[in-house]
C-alpha cells in the first residue's frame, strides 16, 4: 500500500485538459465531441467513410491522444508507486530475508523451541521451609489439552517428572487476542505468598522513551516464551512442581506467575546488553527496541544484536519481530521521528468503553486513561470529579458532571494526541510563578 502525497480534486480525470480543448463526454450515445464536432464515427459510418473523413477524424484523434496521454500519466503516478520507492521496498525486504537467513538459529521454530541463557541457574527463596500443596483442579473438559501440552514441554525438558512435597494447581486460560488458543497456567498464588520480594528496579517508560528521542529507524524483538529461557537451580525446581490430574511435575526453567519472574528475567537481559556496552538498544522484560540514526547503522546494529543473541542463546519469535520501519509501536505507543503517540488500537478500545456502573468499572476506565494521562492537558482537573466517587463510604452516583469528565477524557484521547520526545541537545527553560493560593510552571525547549 502507497499513501499519496495529494489526492486529485476532480471526479473526471484530465477534466482541466478536456475543458482547455472543450472536449464533451456522451456516454449514452458513446460520443466524444469537440466544439459540437463528432469526434467519433459510428461502426457503419467507418465501413463507408472516405479518405478525407479518415484524415479529419485522424486530425482530432491525435488532439485527444495528447490529453489521454497526460491523463494516463498522471493517474499512473498516482496509483503506482515511482520506480525508486519500488526498488527500495524490494531492497529492503531482500536485506530482511538475507539477515535472517544468515541468523536462522536465533529464531524460535515454534513455541517449545527456546533457548537456555548462559548464566547461573536462578535460585527461588522462600521465607518459610513448609511446604505448600494443595489439590489439582477439576479439569476432565480441558484434561486432554493440558497432558498435550505438559508433554511437549517434557519432550522441550522445560520440565520434569516429579515428587515434590510442593505443589501447585494447573488451568488453561485463553490467550487475548489470539482467538481460541489457550495458555497453560500454574496457581502460584500460595507459593507467592512466601516469596521473598526482588528489589530489581523495573524499567521506567519514560526513561526508555528519552533515550527514541535522535532515533529515525526501530526494530521491535520479541523473546520466544522470555522466561523459559531462564534455568532454574536444581535446589529449588521443586518448589515450582505443579500438580495435574495425571501427574507431578516441576519446573526446570522460570515459569510465568511465579512472583519473582519479572524481576530476574528483566535483570539478565539487562546484563546481557550491558555486558556487550549496548548504547543502541533497551529492553522492557521480553521486548527488546534497536533504535538508529541512519540507514547505515540500522542493519549493523541489527547484526550486533543477533550476534549477542547467538552468543547468550537467545531464540526470538519472528512473527512479532519488526524491522527497520520508520514508526513502531512499542509498549501501547506509536513511535516515530522525535514524536511519541497513544497506540491506535488501545485508544479505539477506550472510546469504546461506555460509562461505568459501579466502582470497579470505573477504576478500570481511569486505570486505561492514566496510562496515557501525559497527553491529556490538565488531566487532574478532568478527572477530579470521578475521584469523589471512588472515596470511602461515597455512593456510587453518576452525575451530569461525572459523564461530562467521562466524555471529555476519551474526546481528548480520540483526537489523536503527539507530543515531541525529549531531546537533550536542545536548551531548555523553566518559568516558574506562584501566588498565595496557586503555583504555576511551564517547560520549554529552543
Amino acid at each position: 500500500m502507497y499513501v499519496l502525497d495529494h489526492t486529485l480534486p476532480y471526479i473526471i480525470l484530465g477534466m482541466p485538459e478536456l475543458s482547455k480543448y472543450d472536449i464533451t463526454i456522451d456516454c449514452s450515445k458513446q460520443k466524444i465531441c469537440q466544439n459540437g464536432k463528432n469526434l467519433n464515427k459510428s461502426q457503419n459510418d467507418k465501413n463507408h467513410s472516405n479518405d478525407k473523413d479518415k484524415q479529419n477524424v485522424s486530425l482530432h484523434i491525435s488532439e485527444c491522444k495528447q490529453i489521454n496521454s497526460h491523463c494516463s500519466r498522471t493517474t499512473e503516478d498516482q496509483v503506482n508507486p515511482p520506480q525508486s520507492v519500488t526498488e527500495n521496498k524490494c531492497e529492503l525486504r531482500k536485506e530482511v530475508k538475507d539477515i535472517i537467513k544468515n541468523f536462522d538459529s536465533v529464531f524460535s521454530k515454534d513455541k517449545y523451541d527456546v533457548g537456555a541463557l548462559r548464566v547461573e541457574p536462578q535460585r527461588i527463596v522462600l521465607n518459610s521451609d513448609l511446604p505448600v500443596s494443595l489439590r489439582p483442579y477439576r479439569t476432565s473438559v480441558e484434561e486432554q489439552e493440558i497432558k498435550s501440552k505438559v508433554e511437549k514441554l517434557l519432550q522441550a525438558g522445560l520440565i520434569k517428572e516429579s515428587n515434590s512435597p510442593y505443589s501447585s494447581p494447573v488451568t488453561l486460560a485463553f490467550k487475548r487476542d489470539e482467538g481460541k488458543k489457550t495458555r497453560l497456567c500454574i496457581d502460584f498464588r500460595k507459593l507467592n505468598a512466601l516469596c521473598k520480594s526482588d528489589s530489581e528496579p523495573l524499567p521506567f517508560m519514560d526513561s526508555l522513551l528519552d533515550k527514541l528521542s535522535k532515533a529515525k529507524i526501530f526494530s521491535s524483538l520479541d523473546l520466544a516464551s522470555g522466561y523459559w529461557h531462564v534455568p532454574i537451580h536444581p535446589k529449588d525446581t521443586e518448589k515450582l512442581a505443579f500438580c495435574t490430574n495425571f501427574g507431578l511435575y516441576e519446573w526446570c526453567r522460570l515459569p510465568f506467575g511465579i512472583k519473582v519472574a519479572p524481576a530476574i528475567f528483566n535483570r539478565l537481559i539487562r546484563r546481557i546488553l550491558t555486558k556487550y556496552k549496548i548504547d543502541f538498544a533497551c529492553n522492557y522484560f521480553d521486548d527488546i527496541i534497536v533504535y538508529s540514526s541512519s540507514e547505515l547503522e540500522r542493519w549493523k546494529h541489527l547484526k550486533t544484536i543477533f550476534e549477542i543473541c547467538e552468543k547468550e542463546n537467545i531464540k526470538l519469535k519472528l512473527s512479532k519481530c519488526v524491522f527497520a520501519q520508520t514508526k513502531i509501536s512499542f509498549l501501547g505507543y506509536e513511535i516515530e521521528q522525535g514524536k511519541v503517540s497513544p497506540n491506535n488500537a488501545n485508544i479505539e478500545t477506550i472510546k469504546k468503553l461506555q460509562p461505568p456502573t459501579n466502582v470497579k468499572e470505573l477504576q478500570r476506565f481511569l486505570g486505561s486513561v492514566n496510562v496515557y494521562n501525559k497527553f491529556i492537558p490538565q488531566y487532574a482537573k478532568l478527572r477530579y470529579p470521578l475521584n469523589q466517587l471512588l472515596k470511602k463510604d461515597v455512593k456510587f452516583n453518576w452525575t451530569n458532571e461525572c459523564q461530562d469528565a467521562f466524555d471529555k477524557l476519551k474526546e481528548t484521547l480520540t483526537t489523536k494526541p503527539v507530543l515531541n520526545l525529549y531531546n537533550p541537545d536542545v536548551t531548555c527553560h523553566v518559568f516558574v510563578d506562584a501566588s498565595q493560593k496557586k503555583c504555576w510552571s511551564c517547560f520549554e525547549t529552543t
